[in-house]
């Protein structure tokens, strides 16, 4: 059923949980898998540049300059990291597997490269914004859900399901929903 199946994923637990759920689809239908890591001011811990307020301020100081693109070459190489590890977990359980990162937004990255790579169903995760948050910071799976030019399978997180509950009890609901 499907051939080619896009992986959007991040270095949160999130994206751990979309990669393992593309991976069970990968064995079961014999898909190869394309990962994709976004470089985008919505992931945690994208750099950002020094702002200092007050009248000594220099926005082009050699220093800030140089600190800031060490955090943006760390973060890159972090990204690719994960990508790295993560294809050769895919590699290891027999599915073939490559891998890019760019910089961009992510709803429309992932639709584009669906596109152009021509899968046939891309997996994504969920934070569960809803309401303000998702009107105002926008909802990457629901902008992939209505321009993706193939299928489409939401991954939601159910980390924090209730904190009353004890782990044994949100693994058991966990179980029951897959």
């Amino acid at each position: 059923m499907f051939n080619k199946i896009l992986v959007a994923i991040d270095r949160s637990t999130a994206g751990k949980k979309v990669f393992e759920a593309a991976m069970s689809l990968a064995k079961t239908s014999g898909a190869s898998l394309k990962l994709l890591h976004v470089l985008s001011s919505e992931e945690r811990d994208f750099p950002t540049p020094t702002i200092y307020s007050g009248l000594e301020y220099d926005p082009y100081e050699p220093t800030l300059i140089e600190a800031y693109q060490e955090r943006w070459q760390q973060f890159e190489q972090e990204g690719l990291e994960m990508l790295r590890g993560t294809a050769e977990e895919a590699t290891k359980a027999g599915i073939s597997t490559d891998f890019t990162q760019t910089l961009g937004n992510p709803g429309r990255t992932i639709c584009d490269l669906a596109q152009t790579q021509s899968a046939d169903l891309i997996v994504v995760g969920s934070r569960g914004r809803t309401g303000l948050k998702e009107m105002f910071l926008g909802s990457v799976s629901n902008y992939v859900t209505h321009h993706a030019p193939c299928s489409v399978l939401i991954v939601h997180q159910t980390d924090n399901l209730d904190p009353q509950l004890s782990e044994s009890e949100q693994e058991k609901l966990t179980s029951s929903a897959a």
